[in-house]
């Protein structure tokens, strides 16, 4: 079920198009998608019954979102980019985590090939087209910077 979701985040409006599947968010924000993992602690927070203030986390440990009845964290995270070369480049400064797919692989539009941990997280990094993997230009542990190339799908 999609849903619409606005929230402030630094003083900036967001309104973002939520899909949830499983422990999957897709959201969508100004014609671009973004998939997303929600984590475990996440999860039981829907599931569990409201805390009294004295057990909650400090504001600064946990989003806020304006809908008191979605526990879908605010995202302004930016997306992988497939240029006209076929090279997938890295949505933001981090390290790569897991590589899921290897030269030769065919792959699927949406589908996760890398996961990499930025600012503590793990971000699931999809295909924004189907094709075949022609070359990782990384190795899991490497920092990569923002826009660096990661691979090419043709």
């Amino acid at each position: 079920m999609k849903r619409k979701v606005r929230f402030e985040l630094e003083g900036k409006i967001y309104e973002v198009g939520v899909e949830r599947t499983g422990d999957r968010l897709t959201l969508t924000h100004e014609g671009k998608r973004y998939i997303v993992s929600l984590l475990p602690e996440e999860i039981a927070a829907k599931v569990s019954p409201p805390q009294s203030p004295a057990q909650t986390r400090p504001a600064a440990a946990m989003p806020r979102v304006s809908s008191p009845t979605t526990s879908t964290p605010p995202s302004s995270a930016p997306t992988a980019e497939l240029n006209s070369t076929g090279a997938l480049h890295a949505p933001m400064a981090g390290v790569i985590k897991e590589i899921k797919v290897g030269p030769g692989h065919n792959v699927e539009e949406g589908q996760v090939v890398l996961i990499m941990e930025a600012m503590k997280m793990d971000i699931d990094v999809p295909s924004p087209v189907a094709g075949i993997v022609a070359e990782v230009s990384v190795n899991p542990g490497d920092t990569v910077n923002a826009k660096q190339q990661l691979m090419v799908i043709h």
